[in-house]
Formats: C-alpha cells, sequence, structure tokens
C-alpha cells in the first residue's frame, strides 16, 4: 500500500512537471493563436477544435476506463523533439510549425503517461489539433482564390444552362444588367471547415465501418462546395430578374446560412444512405 501510494505521488509529480514543461515552452504559441481566432474571421473555426478534440476522447472516456495504464519511457524522446521543433517554429514565427510541434508532444505525452492501448485511442482525436493554426496566408489566399475561380466558372456554366447570359471574368459574373462579384466570403472555405469538422465528429462517433468514415469524410468538401454553388447561381438569377437587389446583405446572410444548412442536412443524408448501403452488404452476406 505504502509502496503503491509512492508510486502514485510520482506519477502526479512527473505528470505536474510536464504540463509545466509544456505550458511553458507552448505559452507564446498558444497567445498567438488566441490572437488569430479572435481577430481573423476566416481562421476563427480554429477555437472549436480544441472542444472538438475534448469531446471525441470524452466520447470514448468507457473505453478508456478499460485500458490498461503503463508508463512508457522511450516515448520521452517524442515529447523532447516536439518541444524543440517548437523552439525552431517560435524562432521563425510560423503557426503551422508550431501547431505541429504541439501534437506531437501531446501524442507522446499519452504515450508517455498512459502507454499504447492509450494511445491507440487517443492518437487520432489528438492528431486533429494540428488543425488549430491556420494555414500560412500566401497558401490561404492562393487556396481561396482557386475556389474563388472554381466556383466562379461552374456558375457561369449553371446560369447558362438556365438561360440567364452571363460572361465570366474571372471571379465576376457579367450579367446583361449587373457585374457580380465571387468574393472570398463567396469561395466556400468556411462552410467547408465547418463541415469538415461535423463529418468528423461524425464519422468518429457514430461509424465503426472504415470506408462508411472514409466517405463521410470526402463527401465534406463536395457537399459545401455545391452547397456553395447555388448560393451563387440563386444569387446570380436574382441579380439577373432584379438587379441591385442582388446586393443587399440580408439577402447574402441569408443565402449563407440557407446553403449551409443544405449542406449539412446532405450530410445527415448521405450518412443514412451509406449505413444503408452497409446494412444491404451485410445481409447479403
Amino acid at each position: 500500500m505504502v509502496f503503491s501510494s509512492k508510486k502514485q505521488r510520482t506519477s502526479t509529480v512527473l505528470i505536474a512537471c510536464l504540463v509545466f514543461a509544456i505550458l511553458l515552452t507552448y505559452w507564446g504559441f498558444f497567445r498567438s493563436l488566441w490572437t488569430v481566432w479572435l481577430t481573423s474571421t476566416e481562421f476563427s473555426y480554429g477555437a472549436l477544435v480544441p472542444l472538438l478534440v475534448g469531446y471525441l476522447i470524452w466520447h470514448r472516456r468507457a473505453a478508456l476506463l478499460n485500458v490498461e495504464r503503463e508508463v512508457w519511457a522511450p516515448a520521452i524522446l517524442g515529447v523532447i523533439v516536439g518541444c524543440g521543433l517548437q523552439v525552431l517554429a517560435s524562432l521563425s514565427g510560423t503557426l503551422v510549425l508550431s501547431s505541429l510541434a504541439f501534437t506531437i508532444t501531446l501524442i507522446t505525452t499519452v504515450w508517455l503517461l498512459w502507454g499504447i492501448g492509450y494511445l491507440r485511442m487517443t492518437a487520432l482525436p489528438l492528431s486533429m489539433t494540428v488543425l488549430m493554426a491556420p494555414v500560412p496566408t500566401y497558401l490561404a489566399d492562393d487556396i481561396t482564390w482557386r475556389l474563388q475561380i472554381a466556383a466562379s466558372a461552374a456558375s457561369s456554366v449553371i446560369l447558362r444552362f438556365l438561360r440567364v447570359p452571363v460572361y465570366q471574368d474571372g471571379n465576376l459574373l457579367k450579367l446583361a444588367n449587373y457585374v457580380l462579384e465571387v468574393k472570398q466570403a463567396c469561395s466556400g472555405s468556411r462552410s467547408l471547415f465547418a463541415l469538415m469538422g461535423l463529418a468528423l465528429v461524425l464519422s468518429l462517433t457514430m461509424e465503426k465501418r472504415w470506408w462508411v468514415r472514409a466517405s463521410l469524410i470526402c463527401a465534406a468538401p463536395l457537399l459545401s462546395l455545391s452547397a456553395n454553388l447555388i448560393r451563387i447561381v440563386g444569387t446570380g438569377v436574382v441579380a439577373y430578374q432584379w438587379g441591385t437587389l442582388a446586393a443587399n446583405e440580408s439577402l447574402h446572410w441569408v443565402w449563407g446560412i440557407l446553403v449551409f444548412v443544405m449542406a449539412v442536412v446532405g450530410l445527415f443524408g448521405f450518412q443514412k444512405l451509406l449505413r444503408w448501403l452497409a446494412n444491404e452488404n451485410t445481409l447479403q452476406s
């Protein structure tokens, strides 16, 4: 009993020291991250990542209670590598590199303190912490611009199919009586990240078949971009019929909410379809 109590105290001291070391190493990164979440609407979704990771681990709490805990000392090398990488990242000021370093540190700390059993059950949720940091601005701008151009091109094709005369010039859709600009907010990048997060939650908490999980995650960006096309095409039809009404801010807000709801409903519907297909395959086998 005395030996067990001493071992428990030693474990508590070790955990406290590791937590203090990690907080000390990553304090600047956390502060910069918080500033980005509060000031950048484009990357504010990052604030939801820790909550999502916490929920996914909490969802597995019953299974984790049955896992045998064991300290795996060699994992301390991974913690050291992660903290060392953070030192380099802090010197370069790269948040993405800091996020990667934090993820490595977090995963290897779990491995160190609780063993491979805990690691198997928490590695996937913990690896999502790499998404907390925004991608570099130059890369984000390039992706957003490409999405704008792709959305503009696809929308112009659909509008012509609907007998709406339109000429595409980059991210501009020139109608007979109105010029519609497909801006960054219309690129679909924001709803894409939100829908991807929802798909991850559904796949990791409600599905056990790997192909169902993969299908849900792959379907999320397609559904998000498709719903965004409906928004642009709908705005184009409004502009063709009623001109400046398309510039109404309330209309843009309503369209934004509507298409995201459509994408969410589509994701749940696709999940039900995948479950039906999985049950059909089970019955046939």
